[in-house]
């Protein structure tokens, strides 16, 4: 009797032991050959997917269809560029403050004299409701100023102009500083308090002093703090928000109110 059960507690033993290399030698040629499996798979699942819409039937409806599904993708993701371009509007619009003001949409036709010290000339002018000192938007942040009005077309003077000072506040900060270009286009923000708190990536945003700008528009970003004068002011290197060089397309704020009548 004792041979017996010893016999038969020792046979289940051999069976699991049996079953356990089983086990291994399975998971070992899943983890070995699980990544070529699926690999194939989602080869085969692609080519399925890219067959399906790009080769041909001898069904010409089928090959139409396919065609109208391919058109409509394209023009669903240029709705959905056009609706975040929209936000963006949306949101710069609202930072002004200014709900009653009005906007046009105006393409950038040249450029005269280069980036820093030209103008860019737009497709809209007097007979558009434009007038000189409109400030100009983009959706990355603030463009510049109408400098002069034709009838159908207007120069505007970009931020990076020399000519062209802004007064701006950091954010969060709260560092007020007037914004100025150097004769190379470099952004700057000068007279800037000591005692500000201004640091880098602190945002720049139009002020409430900022005149023909309304207060709260993007300009751009500190990358750099330096000493203008020992003791007395610091000065900001700004990054401007708006990529000048592919500039396309603008919103001019329209003036509040009557807008002065077209010249003879």
């Amino acid at each position: 009797m004792s041979i017996q059960s010893r016999r038969g507690t020792q046979r289940p033993t051999g069976r699991r032991s049996r079953r356990v290399a089983v086990y291994a030698a399975a998971s070992l040629l899943l983890l070995l050959a699980g990544p070529m499996l699926l690999g194939g798979v989602g080869s085969w699942l692609g080519a399925r997917f890219g067959g399906l819409f790009f080769s041909g039937t001898s069904d010409p409806t089928v090959d139409e269809l396919r065609a109208e599904l391919l058109r409509l993708m394209l023009d669903n993701s240029r709705l959905r560029e056009d609706a975040l371009k929209a936000d963006r509007y949306r949101t710069l619009l609202g930072m002004t403050r200014t709900s009653e003001r009005d906007a046009i949409a105006a393409r950038v036709l040249y450029r005269t004299e280069g980036l820093v010290a030209g103008t860019m000339v737009v497709d809209r002018g007097y007979e558009d409701g434009v007038v000189p000192d409109c400030a100009c938007i983009s959706f990355q942040g603030l463009v510049g100023v109408v400098s002069a009005v034709g009838p159908r077309t207007s120069e505007v003077l970009p931020i990076t102009n020399p000519a062209i000072h802004v007064s701006c506040v950091t954010w969060p900060s709260g560092a007020a500083g007037i914004l100025q270009s150097t004769a190379e286009g470099d952004l700057q923000l000068v007279h800037v308090d000591l005692t500000g708190g201004a640091m880098t990536g602190d945002q720049v945003l139009t002020s409430r002093f900022s005149g023909i700008y309304p207060d709260g528009l993007l300009i751009g970003t500190v990358t750099g703090i330096s000493n203008a004068e020992p003791g007395l002011a610091l000065e900001l290197l700004v990054e401007p928000a708006v990529d000048f060089a592919r500039l396309g397309e603008i919103l001019i704020l329209l003036p509040v109110g009557d807008v002065a009548p077209a010249p003879e």
